[in-house]
């Protein structure tokens, strides 16, 4: 159980019966009316400004994040929604290092003598890290396993290897064995390690796609590369990215020269600072006791940017940012107000490890006392259906969904599944539950999400009722949520 969950158990059940009530016990008399207003053709449109050039693919701390977020302020504005006491307007900023790259090579060495080299294809067989330092390597590859050295748990990938002017390879991960890696499993950490034992590259094995989430090491030339990829730098020992995967879930060391070699060459830009920035507006809670009590409705706006090419970010995250103004524009319809304050926050950060998240729990506006629950919205712009990240931790939560979807979007598939709460760092509600807020992530399921963290991530493989069904159900559970008589 999360820390703080069994303070807010008792509420939530009060409230989610609320929900599950027959629809004369709804939220607002308004409700049936201020929900019909979310649709299809309006969450669409507002994907398509967000994934135009002119926003440059919103990477947060550029001018065109800067853009975007202004624009969406000024939806939010328009709609009617109030900005957060003792916040100047509806920007809540923090600060970002941002690393850029220019221009990056990889080259496969020939395994035998007389061999040939192969170039690799960008995006197709790596893309640099986006937070990658300058540098020209050739050297043999070293993997190194989930790259962790962690003396206080018992483990170190880098034991007995000597990686320095090595290029390590490094997969995703930590062991599966219920002890906190948190601190370890992250590409901040495992680049970090791999400089500190001497490694002059860094590979991550995965899939080759743009990825900005890391800390800039200035003259550490890294690179994601595919599955298929690694899988060739690894044929030499006759193993595979999946068999080492298993190898190591459960607590096992796989770590070994590879025999091949490689060129990475990546020209990046100076790291420097900058300041991203949430977006956060309110529709204020009508009970003057209650008030301060709210529920939460939240997607990254941010995505990758515009290297190697133009990543438009349309499903990842426009269509998770068009249910939250869509569902924005709804609740500031509803008359009479619910009893608590609805909250709508697009956060800025997320694709550079959550920084948005982080700063608004570390620090919500003044007057936001106590986060009743949050619901985030990560990619539903495609698919029949969405998969509830920690709804088996917080029932009364997916059942509130639940009785929302039957209400509003029948047909339209709701599955709970449970999380590591106090791990989860890959989406914006992790940083609530680690605080102990009960909270949710929705993922469109059922259908395919094409192009991630790629130029193909566009307009063309949206299902915009995806996108309204998915804001229906999530405004309509919050709104009743908010709504709900206080435990007694």
């Amino acid at each position: 159980m999360v820390a703080g969950e069994a303070g807010v158990s008792a509420i939530l059940l009060a409230l989610a019966l609320t929900a599950a009530a027959p629809a004369a016990a709804g939220p607002a008399e308004g409700l049936e009316r201020a929900v019909a207003t979310i649709t299809a053709a309006d969450a669409y449109a507002i994907v398509e400004r967000l994934a135009a050039p002119e926003f440059g693919g919103r990477l947060t701390g550029t001018p065109g994040f800067a853009a975007a977020a202004a624009w969406a302020a000024g939806e939010l504005r328009a709609a009617g929604l109030a900005a957060p006491a003792g916040q100047s307007g509806y920007l809540q900023p923090f600060a970002v290092t941002l690393g850029g790259v220019e221009s990056g090579t990889m080259t496969l060495l020939p395994a035998q003598e007389g061999g040939e080299p192969r170039d690799l294809e960008m995006s197709k067989g790596f893309v640099p890290f986006l937070f990658s330092g300058t540098g020209d390597v050739t050297a043999e590859v070293v993997f190194v396993g989930y790259g962790i050295s962690a003396p206080e748990l018992g483990r170190d990938d880098y034991a007995g290897l000597d990686v320095a002017g090595k290029v390590v390879m490094a997969v995703r991960g930590a062991p599966k064995d219920g002890r906190d890696w948190r601190a370890h499993d992250s590409h901040r950490r495992r680049t970090a390690n791999a400089r500190a034992h001497g490694a002059a590259g860094y590979l991550f094995a995965e899939s080759a796609i743009a990825n900005p989430n890391g800390e800039p090491i200035a003259d550490l030339p890294m690179a994601a590369i595919s599955e298929e990829v690694a899988d060739e730098l690894l044929s030499g020992r006759d193993l595979k990215v999946d068999e080492l995967r298993k190898m190591l879930a459960p607590g096992g060391v796989a770590s070994f020269a590879t025999g091949r070699r490689v060129r990475l060459a990546v020209q990046a830009r100076p790291a420097i600072q900058a300041e991203g920035h949430n977006v956060v507006a309110i529709v204020p809670g009508r009970d003057p006791a209650l008030a301060g009590e709210y529920v939460l409705i939240g997607a990254h706006l941010d995505h990758c940017g515009d290297w190697p090419v133009l990543l438009p970010g349309a499903d990842d995250n426009a269509s998770g940012s068009a249910a939250v103004i869509e569902a924005a524009r709804a609740a500031a319809r509803l008359a009479p107000r619910p009893r608590r304050t609805l909250v709508f926050v697009l956060f800025g950060g997320e694709e550079l490890g959550l920084l948005g998240a982080r700063r608004f729990v570390e620090r919500p506006p003044a007057g936001l006392a106590r986060c009743v629950a949050m619901f985030n919205l990560d990619m539903v712009g495609a698919g029949n259906a969405v998969w509830v990240a920690g709804g088996e931790n917080f029932p009364e939560l997916c059942a509130a969904l639940g009785a929302a979807r039957d209400r509003f979007a029948p047909g339209f598939g709701v599955t709970c599944g449970r999380v590591d709460a106090a791990a989860e760092q890959r989406a914006d509600h992790g940083p609530f539950l680690v605080a102990g807020i009960p909270a949710v992530s929705l993922f469109g399921s059922g259908g395919q999400h094409r192009g991630y963290h790629s130029g193909d991530d566009s307009l063309w493989w949206i299902t915009p009722r995806t996108i309204e069904a998915a804001g229906r159900t999530v405004f309509a559970a919050a709104a009743a949520l908010a709504d709900a008589a206080p435990a007694r």
